[in-house]
């Protein structure tokens, strides 16, 4: 269930301002599209305000008839050509989801305080620091 935050399913889009409207209907082809692709003009112009405003929105799934289809000189895929296709993409996300061979295990690490010995100390130069804060006062030419 969604929490109404996000808008799962539409059966229209929802209406947009009237400036969107003014402004995607100035555009002659506007009419000439909606026609074309059998739909009311309201509802695309609707749809398009949609998409303007949410530009990072994908299309949802489109199901369409197989009459619609031949329409469009589209011959519908059979049930078994879909399964197919289904089932091939299945594959296709198993595959990818596997791992290869750059994921595999890498050796451990050389643990070197098991190896023995000692740290290394550091002998601080006593009179280095004094030479150094002399140096800070002093300007070469």
């Amino acid at each position: 269930m969604s929490d109404g935050s996000d808008i799962d399913q539409l059966d229209a889009p929802p209406p947009i301002s009237a400036e969107l409207r003014a402004k995607i209907l100035a555009d002659p082809n506007v009419a000439k599209i909606a026609a074309e692709l059998e739909m009311d003009i309201d509802t695309f112009v609707n749809t398009v305000g949609y998409y303007l405003n949410n530009p990072g929105v994908e299309p949802a799934f489109l199901v369409a008839s197989d009459e619609n289809l031949r329409k469009m000189g589209v011959e519908p895929p059979s049930a078994e050509a879909l399964e197919a296709n289904v089932r091939a993409s299945v594959e296709a996300f198993k595959a990818g989801q596997s791992p290869s061979g750059f994921d595999a295990p890498r050796k451990k690490a050389v643990d070197m305080s098991s190896m023995g010995g000692e740290p290394v100390k550091i002998k601080a130069d006593p009179g280095l620091e004094d030479a150094v804060k002399k140096g800070k006062g002093v300007q070469k030419p």
